[in-house]
């Protein structure tokens, strides 16, 4: 028996992205206001945000119900990634790991689909033992070859680079992992679709 556990959808994903498309990343990428702070609490309501208390990192609800992360390298600030976890599939039992895979399968080109709906086709979009699978424009962006051919990770992805001179735009990444117990028999496993808007890389250093 297969159950998804993000409680999200593919239209949901859309519904995210729309939403953030139109952010201004440069209030974005230095961190939030101190924590607690009525500009603080201004900072999440001009995004329609609501923060989630006993977070390391920063955890907001966004208004479509959706949970976004800010990744950062401590106090919140500055962000380097804000993450969304848009479909998790999980095994209840090890006889049920071909399920995920061929769950994985199905779930993918769903969730492409409502990422391109909104963002336009992606720059590149495959599964990780494709010929043309890119290197990383940026390595904190996914796994360098050696490392995707050893783990099959990521299993499948698609991104969408800024066009053009954007400084400060976001780098969106929309991927799928499977976990490694997934290819055995000893314990259940489990397959993930995550999205991940990266910051500029400048933006990631700036105090």
């Amino acid at each position: 028996m297969l159950t998804e556990t993000s409680g999200r959808t593919a239209q949901d994903l859309a519904a995210e992205l729309a939403d953030l498309r139109g952010t201004d990343w440069s209030t974005i990428w230095p961190g939030p206001p101190q924590g607690g702070s009525p500009e603080f609490h201004a900072w999440c309501e001009r995004h329609g945000w609501e923060p989630e208390p006993g977070s390391r990192n920063l955890v907001v609800r966004t208004r479509t119900g959706g949970e976004l992360t800010f990744e950062s390298n401590g106090a919140w600030r500055p962000v380097s990634r804000l993450t969304y976890w848009a479909s998790r599939l999980v095994a209840a039992d090890p006889s049920d790991n071909p399920a995920v895979l061929e769950g994985a399968a199905s779930a993918w080109p769903a969730f492409l689909a409502a990422a391109e709906s909104v963002l336009g086709p992606a720059a590149w979009h495959g599964p990780w033992d494709a010929e043309d699978f890119p290197e990383p424009p940026e390595q904190a962006f996914w796994g360098d070859r050696d490392y995707r051919l050893e783990t099959r990770d990521p299993y499948r992805l698609a991104f969408w680079a800024p066009e053009g001179e954007h400084p400060g735009q976001a780098f969106f990444v929309l991927d799928q992992a499977v976990s490694f117990q997934t290819w055995g028999s000893g314990a259940p496993g489990s397959s993930v679709i995550v999205l991940k808007v990266h910051a500029p890389e400048g933006s990631r250093r700036r105090r």
